[in-house]
């Protein structure tokens, strides 16, 4: 059980805001540690919770400035309090070794919340602007005018240090778009400028940006069984599940380091040769794999396992569907409406009318004219056949023909298929068949161009 000083206990809670900040042998944590606090307007009213995920020398801490006091411990990981600022800052200590993933962390953190009215997650390489505090509570206070649960998401502009040691901070803040289902079928999310001087709604939130009312914690938090893929589209429904309604902001708060091409990555240090040598207990890819799993569940999707007792699941006031029908996304499929895509890269849609025209929305019908004796010659196969394939997708159609089918058509057929709009018709092929000798000439082209065919067999 977590005990709790005389400092904690004194603290008014009335204003003061969560801040849940998961580390993996972060360099820039302290920095981060050090801008959350002093850009702020109130660093009194700061609770910061770290997981920090590194070699647990604590005499870092002491260069970093701080002064580390043991108070208690979580899930067998000591928890100090960090004594240097106004700010209340504790850290909970875990070997990299160890490391179980950034769901694992940050739901760790979470443990640490004590009902502070705001809650704020961010990453370990993060810069704030001055005044970001009460900046980010002022436009909650105006959305929840709007709606009861309102919550702030961007993917933050980046900043960078340059060789001579100067800060390069990116002007435009982003939305969160949809980007592509990935081989497994799951959905990844990408980043768009957003220039508006108004919040924008939106469906996805960014899990290293995310600010709205405490109780968020407690309703939705973080999924301890999430490794890294996933994060934040289940993170997104299980937000929309809960009654949370996701805006992005069209100006910056804070800025992010994207690129760290140096720092230290969990899928090398687990890696097969690394638990081989009895370093890690399991590779990063196992957990991942695991993780996968539960996404699908999560996302209504098929799996090889069910979900157990104290899994994350979906809140009470809205369905995966109502879900689906706002974002554009259609997770059986696979699909997303044409609007999700460039130029447009919508991600907030009013609900359909029914659910017919909402399957509607994800089939695009095609048709394509094919002269097929300009393809194979006047003289005919005893059997014709033709399959559409769109990019990395199963086959979309197929049609066999006789020789007195293709002659009453004079050789001129219209092909025609329906797909997802992310997934349209991308190949055709054909392949004749003789009675006598079997698989004759085989043909391929692209569906969308002219410059075909070219001749397989």
């Amino acid at each position: 059980m977590r005990k709790y000083n005389l400092r904690l206990n004194k603290l008014t809670m009335d204003h003061r805001i969560f801040i849940n900040i998961a580390s993996y042998r972060d360099q820039e944590l302290w920095q981060t540690l050090d801008s959350v606090i002093t850009q702020a307007e109130d660093a009194s009213k700061l609770h910061i919770a770290i997981y920090w995920q590194d070699d647990n020398d604590l005499n870092r801490l002491i260069e970093a400035g701080w002064a580390p006091a043991s108070v208690s411990a979580i899930a067998g990981f000591p928890v100090y309090q960090l004594q240097g600022s106004a700010a209340l800052v504790e850290l909970i200590a875990l070997p990299y070794q160890k490391a179980q993933g950034v769901g694992f962390a940050r739901a760790l953190c979470d443990q640490l919340y004590q009902d502070e009215q705001w809650f704020l997650q961010i990453d370990a390489h993060s810069l704030f602007d001055k005044m970001w505090d009460r900046r980010l509570i002022d436009t909650l206070a105006t959305l929840s005018q709007q709606c009861t649960k309102p919550l702030i998401s961007n993917y933050p502009p980046s900043y960078h240090t340059t060789p001579e040691g100067d800060i390069v901070f990116a002007k435009h803040a982003h939305r969160v778009t949809f980007n592509t289902f990935n081989p497994e079928g799951l959905p990844t999310l990408a980043s768009r400028v957003l220039t508006s001087t108004y919040p924008v709604q939106g469906s996805f939130l960014a899990a290293g940006f995310i600010f709205t009312q405490g109780a968020f914690v407690t309703e939705v938090g973080n999924d301890s069984t999430i490794f890294f893929e996933g994060e934040e589209i289940t993170l997104s429904l299980r937000a929309f599940s809960w009654g949370y309604d996701i805006y992005h902001l069209g100006y910056p708060v804070l800025w992010h380091h994207y690129t760290r091409q140096d720092a230290p990555k969990i899928w090398n240090d687990q890696s097969l040769s690394a638990q081989q040598a009895g370093e890690v207990d399991r590779t990063w890819i196992s957990r991942e794999l695991r993780s996968q799993q539960h996404v699908k569940r999560l996302l209504g999707l098929p799996t090889l396992s069910q979900f157990k007792a104290g899994d994350k699941t979906l809140g009470p006031l809205r369905t995966r569907q109502q879900f689906e029908h706002q974002c554009g996304l259609n997770f059986q499929l696979a699909s997303c409406y044409a609007d999700c895509l460039s130029p447009e890269c919508r991600s907030h849609f009013p609900p359909p009318p029914n659910d017919a025209a909402w399957r509607n929305a994800h089939r695009i019908y095609h048709t394509k004219p094919i002269n097929v004796t300009s393809l194979i010659g006047s003289t005919l196969p005893d059997k014709l056949f033709i399959h559409l394939y769109g990019l990395n997708t199963p086959r979309l159609a197929q049609y066999q023909y006789s020789t007195a089918q293709v002659m009453a058509r004079s050789g001129r057929l219209d092909i025609t298929c329906w797909s997802t709009p992310n997934r349209p018709p991308s190949l055709i092929r054909l392949a004749s068949w003789w009675e006598g000798s079997g698989w004759g000439i085989i043909i391929e082209w692209p569906w969308s161009k002219e410059d075909g065919p070219y001749c397989l067999l």
